[in-house]
């Protein structure tokens, strides 16, 4: 059973978020709209409940373990700590009252001229802050990660997985082993070292957060990185053989699209995953792969609209990741799209914006693409 996270309108006309445990997504649908529920929209499904497994517990002061709800999972998805400032605000946030009465306690020292009361309350402020933003130091690197992966930094990725390591002695709620493992792997296969990565990477089949069918489609990923799409395709193929995933669909569509330039089987692929709700993390990239099919179809109109819609979605999720890299794909494939219709003026504004990201992540089938179609250098 999975846990599949929803956000909805209750019956009072409440927008509320409710969590479902169901074989698939479709059954957890069904479920909510006999309870009366409407305008369902899938927040978490089988990958991210999956993932989520790997995150230890917390623990309260008595030793029982507490249950992060899903609104909150939401909220640090929607609202990711990306800055160091980030960090503060948050931390200083959560803890408002308490710097109230401490900053209210060292004036009123100050004041009454108990100048060393006034300096310990300012050093009690000062220390606190200190470990506020030590705390967040985590999600700052993580996000940090996040974002180097999504531009192929992969010495960078490896510095920070190192980083977050060191980080994660002091932790108790850590970055999960697995998913440090995973960007690792990441790294090493885009610096053309891929038996090492899979290597690597085997260690965590089978772990809670990484069963056979989410290890396998994390391993199409891997050969996707070394270019090797006919192995990536394979695998994806046994991701789906051991459990049908809208994600493993799509990523599958996309890869018959964007490297084997096949839209018949990307067509395919793309109706599999349809037939079962897909989040809103994951429309954007639906709506650019049925944009990329329509292209390859010599369908402008249709990749035309496709892609605008993926691209106003993404430009919305101001905090998601790997944004950079949909945006610049997404904006890649308009530009040849535009150039077909003769538009050559947004072809080429297209072009400058998503350029930088494909020469850094060596896109050099679609950069050529481009080069080819708006006649730039």
């Amino acid at each position: 059973m999975t846990n599949y996270v929803w956000s909805a309108t209750d019956k009072s006309g409440q927008k509320v978020i409710r969590e479902i445990e169901a074989a698939t997504a479709n059954d957890a649908k069904y479920v909510l709209l006999a309870q009366g529920y409407s305008d369902l929209e899938l927040k978490l499904d089988d990958v991210d409940s999956t993932v989520q497994a790997g995150f230890p517990t917390r623990e309260n002061a008595f030793g029982a373990k507490i249950k992060v709800a899903a609104a909150e999972r939401l909220r640090h998805r929607d609202n990711p700590t990306v800055t160091y400032w980030d960090a503060l605000r948050k931390g200083v946030g959560q803890s408002s009252i308490a710097f109230l009465a401490l900053a209210v306690l060292a004036v009123y020292s100050g004041y009454r001229g108990h100048w060393g009361s006034a300096l310990f309350y300012i050093a009690v402020v000062l220390t606190w802050l200190t470990y506020i933003l030590f705390w967040g130091l985590q999600s700052v690197y993580f996000r940090k990660l996040i974002e180097a992966d999504d531009w192929n930094r992969w010495h960078e990725v490896l510095s920070l997985v190192e980083t977050l390591k060191v980080i994660g002695h002091f932790r108790k709620v850590k970055v999960p082993a697995s998913a440090l493992i995973r960007h690792r792997a990441k790294a090493l296969a885009g610096l053309g070292r891929l038996n090492e990565a899979l290597e690597e990477y085997k260690h965590c089949e089978g772990l809670p957060d990484c069963p056979g069918w989410l290890y396998k489609l994390f391993v199409a990923g891997l050969y996707g990185i070394a270019k090797q799409y006919d192995q990536a395709i394979e695998c994806n193929l046994a991701s789906i053989a051991l459990k049908p995933t809208p994600t493993a669909w799509l990523d599958l569509a996309n890869r018959y699209a964007r490297y084997k330039r096949d839209p018949k089987k990307a067509r395919e692929a793309m109706a599999e995953a349809e037939k079962s709700p897909l989040t809103d993390v994951a429309k954007p990239f639906h709506l650019r792969c049925q944009g990329i099919i329509a292209y390859l179809e010599h369908d402008y109109a249709a990749a035309r609209c496709g892609l605008e819609a993926a691209i106003e979605l993404a430009e919305k999720a101001k905090g998601r990741p790997y944004r950079d890299g949909r945006l610049s794909v997404s904006r890649a494939y308009l530009c040849c799209v535009l150039a077909k219709q003769g538009d050559l003026a947004g072809a080429k504004k297209c072009f400058a914006l998503a350029k930088d990201y494909l020469v850094a992540t060596k896109e050099d089938d679609l950069l050529n693409e481009c080069r080819q179609l708006t006649g730039e250098a």
